[in-house]
Formats: C-alpha cells, structure tokens, sequence
C-alpha cells in the first residue's frame, strides 16, 4: 500500500504546478472570483444526499441512475466510534457535456484528449465527521453509459487533478496505475448487444484508492485516450476588449464525442485562447462566454477540425437563462 500511495502521489505532482506553459507562453494568474465564475458556479452539478444506516450495507441509486454498493464497515477519518445516527452520503455525477462546463471538469490528461464515459464523487460523513472505506473494504459503483458516448473500449479509471488558476477545480485527470486497476480497483464494462454504446461500467475501488483521493477533489473518471492522430493546435480569438481569464471563458465541445476541452489565454496576443493536441477531423462548437462587468455575452462557431484551426465565435448579449438553455443544448 506504502509503494502504491506513493506512485500515485508521483503521478499527481507531476501533472501540479501554479503555472502552465505552452509553446514558450506562460499562463500564470493568481486565483481570483469573478462574476463570470459565480454565474457558471451556480449551475454546476448539484450535490444529492442520501441517509443510510450505519454498520450496514446498502445500495444507493442516484439521479443519473448510477448504483452505488456501500460497504457497512465505514470508519471515522479521526479514529473515533461511528455513533448510531444516519450516515450522509454526499453524491456528484457528470454524465454529459453540459454538466462539463457547469461544473469544470474538462477532459484531458496533459495535453491528451479523453472521452468520458461518467465522473463522480462520492463522499460520507456522520455527525459532520468525515468518513473513509476500512481496511480490505471496497466501494462499488455501477455507472449509466452518457448518451454521447462513442464507445467504451479502451475505458480505464483517473483522478482528478487541480486547475493551476484555481486549485478548487479540475484542471487535467491522471491515469490510476495500470496495476491497481488490474488488482485491488478495477472498471468493468457493462455492454448490451454488438454495436451500441456502452450501458454502463462497474467500478470497483479500493479503500486504498477511495481514502487516498479524499485527500484531493475526490473526482473518478472513467475515461478513454482518444488516440485518433494527427493533432493540431486550435486557437480562439474573443472580439472584446481586455479579455482575461476572470471575465472570459472558452470551450471545445465535441459533437460526436462525450468530451469538452478548455483553452488557456495566450497573453502574448491578449485575446486568443489556445488548446493543444487536439485531433483533426473532428467536428467540434467552440462556445465563449463573456462578462464585462455588467453584461453577459454568448458566441458558438462550428467547424470540422483541419491544422491550426481558427475560431472567431461572434458574441451577443444574453441572459443568464438564455446562457443555460444554450449550454444544455450541448449536452
């Protein structure tokens, strides 16, 4: 368990950094909360609460119809007794694009496009005291296939890592060990007949693999490497006065993948977002949003990715409902 903690931990430093560097431009911003930032926070996922009984197993089924198998030997992180009140159980899904950009979970591995086949976290508490797997226990869960999904082969488990601008959201994922998922956690998928999608995936963790990822934003993806070649550089070019990354986000929604990309601000040229390694040949919605402070503004462009793609998304004002039937329809 100590040699795997630690591989995990080294796969974790290696993708942390308060910076992010692309071909020789530095993205390095301090943390900051926006109006644009809350607006989006507003309509992340929402957190759904169950009760369950403590000292004893139950099964859990979430909005997105995910089941959840929770062991009955759960402990206090602290060490203490678990008392007889109900234990809370804490759930968050992703299943779709939409919920992606709500939420800010985008779907690389460095700079290595992924396609998620779902995303969740899960956490309990008794008492409002933190709770974890004990030892040789497992947490199961058995996933709903997104309806964007284009396959489940080559489905493996990761981990969230922070976004360098703002450590509270998932800025990459890193691969579980090849060794654990093969052993102690593993992912399962559930297929239906030959051809269709994936109908879910059974994931089993590890109390090794459960405890440690509390330590972080608590995020597991099931996910799949897009291996599709060549890549290429796309950039997106805002048509507004002094862009930042407090007042204007953008995004790469794939339409025919469940996968959604978020570009950096390249601060050489000021008004350009850039995304690296994405595939060619895909058709992708380049979605902007902007805020100056008292407006809301909403541009999508499409196009079919050829080399050094460009995206000059046209914005106009919107409101906020406006904006979060607009998102939804990407899902």
């Amino acid at each position: 368990m100590k040699s795997y903690a630690l591989s995990l931990l080294a796969a974790a430093l290696l993708l942390l950094g308060s910076c992010k560097k692309e071909a020789d431009v530095i993205d390095c911003i301090e943390p900051s909360v926006s109006a644009l930032a809350t607006l989006i926070a507003k309509h992340e996922v929402p957190v759904q609460q169950f009760s369950i009984l403590p000292g004893t197993s139950s099964n859990i089924k979430t909005a997105a119809g995910y089941q959840i198998y929770v062991p009955a030997d759960l402990v206090r992180i602290d060490g203490g007794r678990l008392s007889t009140s109900p234990v809370q159980v804490q759930v968050r899904e992703i299943t779709n694009r939409g919920e992606m950009i709500f939420t800010h979970t985008p779907t690389a591995s460095g700079r290595r496009l992924l396609e998620s086949g779902g995303m969740f976290n899960i956490t309990f508490k008794q008492d409002n005291q933190p709770l974890q797997l004990s030892s040789n226990s497992s947490l199961i869960v058995l996933t709903t296939a997104p309806r964007n999904l284009s396959t489940s082969e080559g489905m493996r488990l990761f981990m969230a890592q922070p976004d360098s601008v703002n450590s509270q959201q998932v800025g990459s994922w890193t691969s579980l060990p090849v060794q654990a998922q093969d052993t102690t956690t593993r992912i399962f998928t559930q297929t239906t007949t030959p051809g269709t999608p994936a109908s879910g995936s059974w994931v089993r963790l590890s109390f090794g693999v459960y405890n440690y990822n509390l330590q972080g934003l608590n995020w597991i993806n099931c996910d799949r490497f897009v291996t599709a070649t060549p890549t290429t550089v796309v950039r997106v070019t805002i048509d507004k006065p002094a862009v930042n990354n407090s007042n204007t986000r953008t995004f790469l929604v794939f339409n025919t993948l469940n996968s959604v990309l978020m570009p950096n601000l390249n601060y050489v040229s000021g008004d350009v977002f850039h995304e690296y390694g994405v595939p060619v040949g895909y058709s992708i919605t380049a979605v902007v949003l902007h805020h100056d402070g008292n407006q809301l503004y909403f541009g999508k462009q499409t196009a079919t990715i050829a080399a050094n793609q460009q995206f000059r998304p046209t914005l106009r004002a919107i409101t906020e409902e406006e904006l979060v039937s607009e998102i939804e329809a990407l899902k």
